[in-house]
């Protein structure tokens, strides 16, 4: 006859039904505790590592103690690497959501308290110690807790993405705005090119016929309290030298002439008006012709926002739209 042998010494008695309840309760209780006072010790620690750095050791190590006596009274066996695992879960918790939301305190995910939902994790985990169906429930609760981490992820992840090209969308149309308006012709027959579109100028190639003329626009500002005539005949003659306050037309009026709606040099082959304060000039190339720059001068007009457009967007490449 079989002698009966104590509870106590039968290692395989399974665990006491409330063991399903103590364990992933009491756990998951001290994953929250340590999740909610961890930020705070990595703040002490970078103030003041001599002191909170072995506090937060000392945290660890009672918590870890704390999961073995639970697991162990609550399963009579030992599980000393399990208990181990749900520690260091949460400083690699803490540490995962810090660097994903870069900041201290910790925002709640979907409205729930990350120390909550570390909980919840590690609670789930330590089912592992339990019998097949409390297993069950925890490996469902840990694939409810890294789903809804991954959607938030990447939700998180479509949201940054999204301020990332708005962010440069906008950064492009502030480079846009700054833009000079450019000047081009409305002559008839005559072929333009947008050549060049920046904030400190912009050219404009004119083919009449052949004959090839250029447009350029600067950015040369109001004359100021100087004599309009002077200031504008020494832009016509390339800026020669630095202009000298107090210096007139007469300075001049051997290289330049004044003529209807702006100034000319004598040969008459370049033209400088002002256009909306920009200086803008007309300037005759290969077969040019008098008469060319007369023409175009006398058209001058704003180049279409629509080629300013392709044109901007051709140099940046970007896409059209």
């Amino acid at each position: 006859m079989t002698a009966l042998r104590p509870a106590a010494e039968d290692t395989g008695t399974p665990p006491d039904r409330l063991a399903a309840v103590a364990v992933p309760l009491g756990c998951g209780a001290l994953a929250a505790f340590g999740a909610a006072v961890g930020p705070a010790l990595v703040v002490g620690v970078l103030f003041a590592p001599a002191v909170m750095l072995p506090l937060g050791l000392l945290l660890l190590v009672g918590i870890a103690f704390a999961n073995a006596a639970i697991l162990r009274a609550a399963t009579g066996r030992r599980r000393i690497g399990l208990a181990f695992v749900l520690t260091l879960l949460v400083p690699a918790a803490i540490g995962a959501e810090l660097v994903a939301q870069g900041e201290i305190p910790l925002d709640p995910r979907y409205g729930v308290p990350v120390p909550v939902v570390i909980g919840a994790l590690v609670a789930g985990i330590s089912t592992f110690a339990l019998p097949r169906w409390a297993k069950l429930f925890g490996g469902l609760t840990i694939v409810l807790v890294a789903v809804l981490y991954g959607w938030q992820a990447a939700s998180d992840a479509a949201q940054e993405a999204a301020a990332a090209r708005a962010s440069n969308v906008a950064a492009r149309e502030a480079m846009y705005d700054n833009l000079l308006p450019g000047a081009t012709t409305t002559l008839t027959g005559a072929r333009t090119d947008l050549r060049t579109l920046t904030g400190e100028g912009a050219e404009v190639g004119v083919d009449r016929d052949g004959r090839e003329l250029t447009i350029t626009m600067s950015v040369w500002g109001d004359p100021g309290e100087e004599d309009p005539d002077g200031f504008a005949c020494w832009l016509l003659s390339s800026g020669e030298a630095s202009w000298i306050v107090g210096q007139t037309y007469a300075d001049f009026a051997d290289r330049c002439r004044i003529v209807d709606g702006g100034w000319a040099r004598p040969d008459g082959l370049t033209f400088g008006t002002y256009r909306d304060g920009y200086w803008v000039t007309v300037d005759a190339g290969p077969a040019a012709t008098v008469e060319d720059v007369a023409a175009v001068a006398s058209t001058l007009t704003d180049v279409p926002e629509i080629e300013r457009r392709a044109h901007w967007e051709a140099m940046s490449d970007l896409p059209a739209g």
